[in-house]
């Protein structure tokens, strides 16, 4: 993809804050089959937003990132890595005082780009694409912290215990309490 393509994409994005915003009033559809992973992502990015303290590492850097730094990011309200990622971008580009900018597309419209940034294959989100000034892609990051993702694919790799990976991971998340996503958030700024 090109930078323009890059450019249009961003042109077409929800501001990170709209989209969050969006997901918090949305009236879930029972008939819809992740009716159950939309009420809870919502209850997970209502509770992050309201407690959700960074680090004063993650401040800094949000402080001292390359001005027009843009996060280009590819999600569903659905998705529970999302829900639990999300807020803390946002709560980045808040306190990046307007040197990063955050937008959201969704995935499942927006494939084409989805297929530039697959996770071991697969359309994994979220997805965040960091672009410069100039709209090209400085680094990306997703769809969670590494050693979630190391969790995840042992657990699937188990026939045994493959059904619970989203019960274990999101167990996981509840401990690691936001640390890990900070951490790679604040590695993802440095290469902008």
């Amino acid at each position: 993809m090109t930078p323009e393509d890059y450019a249009q994409a961003w042109n077409r994005a929800l501001p990170i804050e709209t989209y969050l915003s969006n997901q918090l009033s949305a009236e879930v559809d029972e008939t819809h089959p992740y009716a159950a992973y939309y009420r809870i992502n919502q209850q997970r990015v209502r509770r992050l937003s309201q407690r959700l303290r960074l680090e004063a590492e993650t401040e800094a850097a949000g402080l001292n990132a390359k001005p027009g730094t843009k996060w280009l990011i590819l999600s569903e309200t659905w998705c529970g890595d999302a829900a639990q990622s999300l807020p803390v971008l946002a709560a980045v580009e808040r306190a990046s005082n307007g040197r990063i900018e955050a937008r959201v597309l969704y995935r499942d419209e927006n494939l084409d780009l989805m297929d530039q940034f697959l996770t071991n294959g697969g359309r994994s989100i979220p997805k965040v694409i960091q672009l410069d000034g100039s709209f090209g892609v400085t680094a990306d990051w997703g769809p969670r912290p590494a050693e979630a993702q190391e969790l995840v694919q042992r657990i699937k790799s188990d026939p045994e215990r493959a059904h619970l990976y989203n019960e274990e991971l999101h167990k996981w998340y509840a401990i690691d309490r936001q640390h890990a996503i900070q951490r790679e958030v604040r590695e993802l700024i440095s290469n902008a």
